[in-house]
């Protein structure tokens, strides 16, 4: 018992770290957790694609797209999930992965290096939610106002979920440095002491978010998405709920090699969207098979995890926006700077 608690520990350490991309694993690469998992790698096929995704559920799109899809009749493909920012950032580096779920961030960083990729669109529209629990019928914060009188556990300090509240508060004029906010080194950690009652509210991103209900529900606890991050920050600027989170990256030496595959890819997951959406338990069942969740954590998170196939392109305001937020925080989240225009990918 204790191995396997400390194994789903292990996976969701893991899992939450790919999620986030911190900086520093990015760029230093480090992945002893996922290593000790020793968890296996699908064998690519000599004469096919291969498309990469992290272990977390926009990736389930592209299963669908290999599943239901018509790009394969173009050019057949595998799906395959980097396990690590390590084998991310290798595979980036010296060509091995070619196209890839990324972090939004991410490509900006890596454009702004001089590597020659493209955004293709945004996959990702935010995962993240403040859980609260619930008393007499109602949840304990109803606005970020709120939210900055009670207590709050962060997994991973100067991270994505971090950071988007230290945007949201400056904006609503609030003194984020006066919050009593705590950072926990994991997921589990946060988690844990949000449900032990030791701190107020989480932020907790999908499928953990829906982790979170079942666990609080077997305690007999009652708590809900309080406050929806994405909703927040439409709120905050004016703009759709949504938050450009992740997004496919192609290399240009890709996109030369598969324009045809890649014009159909770009329906298909156009129509993989709305395909789990109609079939979440189907989505939840083939999404099990490639992440690192409890099956009935999945099929309840996925309805919540904005699924989108956004031409990168289409949203190029929003996403610089994104980006000049993200840099005034940390000029390194980005590179150095704000990309041009030219990170995103056009049709020719």
């Amino acid at each position: 018992m204790e191995y396997k608690r400390a194994r789903y520990n292990a996976i969701l350490i893991c899992t939450w770290s790919i999620i986030m991309l911190k900086r520093r694993q990015f760029i230093a690469a480090t992945s002893a957790a996922l290593t000790a998992l020793s968890l296996p790698v699908r064998a690519q096929s000599a004469n096919k694609l291969t498309l990469w995704g992290p272990p977390v559920t926009p990736s389930v799109l592209l299963a669908i797209a290999a599943q239901e899809g018509k790009a394969k009749d173009i050019s057949p493909f595998d799906v395959q999930i980097w396990r690590s920012p390590d084998q991310l950032r290798a595979g980036l580096l010296n060509g091995d992965i070619a196209a890839s779920i990324v972090p939004s961030y991410v490509a900006a960083n890596l454009y702004n290096q001089g590597k020659k990729v493209k955004l293709f669109n945004i996959m990702s529209e935010g995962l993240n939610y403040i859980a609260a629990p619930v008393a007499n019928g109602k949840p304990l914060v109803a606005s970020l106002a709120d939210l900055a009188q009670h207590s709050l556990v962060i997994p991973f300090k100067n991270d994505m979920p971090d950071l988007l509240l230290q945007i949201l508060y400056k904006k609503a004029g609030l003194d984020f440095s006066a919050a009593q906010v705590s950072y926990t080194a994991t997921p589990p950690e946060a988690l844990v002491l949000f449900l032990s009652g030791k701190v107020d509210c989480a932020n907790l991103p999908e499928p953990l978010m829906s982790l979170a209900l079942l666990k609080a529900k077997e305690k007999g606890k009652e708590i809900t998405r309080a406050l929806d991050v994405q909703q927040l920050w439409g709120e905050a600027f004016n703009s759709a709920a949504r938050v450009p989170l992740a997004g496919l990256l192609f290399t240009e030496e890709f996109i030369a090699q598969n324009s045809a595959f890649i014009a159909a890819l770009d329906e298909d997951l156009k129509a993989a969207v709305a395909w789990s959406k109609a079939n979440p338990e189907k989505t939840a069942e083939l999404a099990a098979k490639y992440l690192p969740f409890p099956q009935e954590a999945l099929a309840a998170g996925i309805p919540h995890s904005r699924f989108s196939a956004i031409p990168a392109a289409s949203i190029e305001a929003e996403i610089l926006h994104f980006y000049t937020e993200m840099h005034a925080l940390n000029a390194k989240i980005t590179g150095g700077r704000v990309p041009d225009a030219g990170l995103f990918y056009r049709q020719s």
